[in-house]
């Protein structure tokens, strides 16, 4: 009895992810022999570790990577331990403790993966007059002074154009649309506009805004990701449009994820909105917390409960993968770096990871942490593509 008590959940579950000892591994078999109630606990523990393994991959949490970075090229070594203990529950905190977040074979640096650094931040301004200003820094401010429009980046003027007097206010059928596009690989971009409203603007998406708002309403339109902190104004209420669907509010913050040939998310984070299906006839109005999913192909709403400081993750510089398939990280990746995969030779089913890091990581770090805990391995191709090879 005296060795049952000293064998605890932490050390059987260090002993089924190979972390112990030789010696002490055999002290284990040797508690596990030793009556049956030692068989049952280490039978229980057993079944608790392949279904944490299975549902929960991995936790990321934003840290200092730098000791990854100064792995990749240097001298080589077996693995690198992030942190230890940072769940809740005993079990969950020894099996994300005994997560390896590094190894060499996760990424294969034959090709130029490592030449892609951390996402840009970058923008590209189109005027409807055919103008058009790249951008640097990370954000732009748009303002009226004198009856012009200014555009502000990285402290620049970037355009001062005159406005027309009333012009998009008596006649709001004729509102002139400029737009500013964020490329794939370009970061978030932040983006105040002259009612006081502020947005940011995700990697591969596309803010078009009227010149001058219309007297009625404030709306612009959105492809890709948007996260907004709506100006309340009861006088003229703020309308989101994008390809499927419209966002009314007066004074709000939600999320918008509307990218082509995927399930377009309205995420609210304060306030109400009114989320109405272009082509169906039921509209919803959001309380925070909740998300509406409008699918693909479907013109009906369906609304659920989510954590929405991970939806919004993004905006705050982090890459959230929280409770996401690996097929929907690499989309993900794929937008934030500029890059494609190639996935045929990973297996049918999906696998479910958790966590989030930092989206000032390059590529390479990024890779090779995604690549330990999700078991696969990233290569290169001749052509530029990247791909994900099932580890065995």
């Amino acid at each position: 009895m005296e060795r049952e008590s000293q064998i605890t959940e932490s050390e059987l579950l260090d002993f089924f992810n190979g972390k112990l000892s030789a010696t002490e591994e055999k002290e284990v078999l040797e508690w596990k022999e030793a009556c049956d109630e030692n068989r049952r606990v280490f039978n229980t523990v057993r079944k608790e570790n392949l279904v944490m393994r299975q549902v929960v991959r991995a936790q990321l949490i934003k840290g200092d990577y730098s000791s990854i970075r100064g792995r990749i090229g240097g001298k080589r070594r077996r693995s690198f331990k992030l942190w230890h203990g940072v769940a809740a529950a005993a079990v969950v905190a020894a099996v994300v403790s005994s997560v390896v977040l590094w190894q060499d074979d996760a990424v294969d640096k034959s090709k130029t993966m490592a030449s892609i650094g951390s996402p840009a931040r970058k923008a590209i301004l189109e005027m409807a007059n055919g103008g058009q200003h790249y951008l640097g820094g990370r954000e732009i401010e748009f303002k009226e002074r004198d009856g012009a429009q200014v555009a502000i980046s990285s402290g620049k003027v970037v355009y001062d154009k005159k406005l027309e007097e009333n012009a998009g206010e008596e006649k709001e059928d004729v509102l002139v649309y400029d737009r500013i596009t964020i490329p794939r690989g370009a970061g978030l971009y932040r983006i105040s506009l002259n009612d006081g409203s502020v947005v940011w603007l995700n990697s591969d998406s596309r803010l078009e805004y009227p010149e001058k708002f219309a007297r009625g309403e404030r709306r612009v339109r959105v492809t890709g990701e948007a996260f907004f902190e709506v100006a309340r104004d009861t006088v003229r209420p703020f309308v989101v449009e994008t390809v499927r669907q419209s966002v009314t509010v007066l004074g709000t913050k939600f999320n918008v994820s509307a990218y082509p040939s995927e399930p377009e998310l309205t995420t609210l984070a304060a306030g109400k909105v009114k989320v109405v299906p272009i082509h169906g006839t039921e509209a919803v109005v959001l309380s925070p917390g909740e998300q509406s999913v409008l699918g693909v192909g479907a013109d009906s709403l369906r609304v659920c409960q989510v954590n929405v400081s991970d939806v919004v993750a993004w905006k705050d510089g982090m890459i959230s993968i929280e409770n996401m398939a690996l097929s929907e990280v690499l989309k993900v990746v794929s937008r934030a770096y500029d890059v494609d995969f190639v996935t045929e030779s990973l297996p049918g089913e999906d696998i479910i990871l958790r966590g989030s890091i930092s989206s000032d990581e390059t590529l390479e770090v990024f890779l090779a942490v995604l690549g330990k805990v999700a078991d696969v391995k990233f290569k290169m191709n001749a052509d530029g593509k990247i791909e994900v090879q099932k580890l065995e």
